[in-house]
């Protein structure tokens, strides 16, 4: 069984009767911060998440010191939304200073957690922080067959195009305050995690990649899957599983075939859905949202003008059938202008 090896502080004891600190991310993080404003998603138990993105805000021009973080035997990346300002965040991160080295948009810090660390910060500030657990690291690695150890690699305020293109394609529906369904949290953690195990742990390329795409009957059988869960009630892990792969394998398999995620596609496949029933029935652009897997209308209404450069309601205008729900000719008053 593979075992992450973060470093530990030399002399650093967890009490036996200590009550464990809760995890950096959500309301902890916040208070950290000190920031007013927080949004949180999550995958696993609260107490002991795999996976969590934090969105914090604040518009405090005051410097403080931020309290000790909990220790903790997982990484914490920070993508900052908005530019730094070189005076804005800095720390004694591990015995070593550390501040911002560049202020541009999405730059991107990676935190060892169980690593000691004084921090002084102001705002204003926008922050996206992914918590990545120490398990969730390990299934990653087994999955792939990498080295059984490896060492975070901390980097502060960098720019990182992958870290930031994932920001990007949640953004949008943490902006909104919109779910995020838990395919798409599944997605982000594995792409996430893979990404900083080859990028800032030395590990080498990922073993067995995949010359071709899913079988013919695999392709079938995730379709359906997908078809069936449009709200995207479910994950690469249980899809995978029906493929008989594993996830890391079974994503990788995915792209070769479909050209893109399988989040991505849940989305293709919820607008494919949306026009059969815009063009077939009278149902009404909320209900045909719900039915489409969209949390509401306005998230509906976006994803589709980001797909088809067009409105649901134009949309439905042109390419309606001119049969009704019956399937009899629609009667049309050719005596109104």
């Amino acid at each position: 069984m593979s075992t992450i090896s973060f470093k530990r502080p030399a002399g650093s004891q967890v009490g036996s009767h200590a009550r464990p600190a809760p995890p950096l991310y959500g309301r902890s993080l916040a208070e950290t911060f000190k920031a007013p404003d927080y949004d949180c998603r999550v995958i696993g138990p609260d107490e002991k998440p795999e996976f969590a993105v934090t969105r914090i805000r604040s518009s405090s021009t005051m410097e403080e010191k931020a309290p000790e973080y909990p220790r903790d035997n997982a990484i914490l990346i920070c993508v900052s939304l908005i530019p730094a300002r070189l005076n804005q965040w800095h720390a004694v991160y591990d015995g070593r200073r550390v501040g911002v080295s560049q202020t541009i948009p999405f730059a991107t810090t990676f935190i060892d957690l169980n690593c000691r660390m004084e921090m002084w910060s102001r705002g204003p500030f926008d922050y996206l922080h992914y918590y990545l657990s120490a398990s969730l690291l390990n299934r990653i690695s087994v999955e792939n067959r990498i080295a059984p150890s490896f060492r975070l690699c901390e980097a502060f305020f960098i720019e990182d195009l992958v870290v930031a293109e994932m920001t990007k394609s949640i953004l949008t529906p943490v902006t909104y305050n919109e779910p995020l369904d838990r395919l798409a949290l599944d997605h982000v953690a594995m792409m996430l995690g893979a990404h900083t195990l080859q990028t800032r742990c030395g590990v080498d390329k990922f073993a067995n990649v995949p010359k071709r795409g899913l079988e013919a009957w695999q392709k079938l059988r995730t379709e359906e899957m997908l078809r069936a869960h449009l709200e995207g009630n479910i994950t690469v892990k249980e899809l995978a599983g029906a493929c008989t792969l594993s996830p890391s394998h079974f994503a990788r398999c995915f792209r070769l075939s479909f050209g893109t995620s399988v989040h991505q596609r849940l989305i293709k496949l919820r607008i494919e859905r949306a026009k059969e029933l815009l063009s077939k029935t009278d149902k009404s652009l909320s209900e045909i949202a719900l039915l489409a897997g969209f949390c509401d209308q306005p998230a509906f209404a976006r994803a589709f003008r980001r797909m088809e450069r067009n409105t649901p309601s134009n949309w439905r205008r042109v390419n309606r059938d001119q049969t009704n729900p019956c399937g009899s000719p629609r009667v049309k008053n050719v005596f109104t202008s």
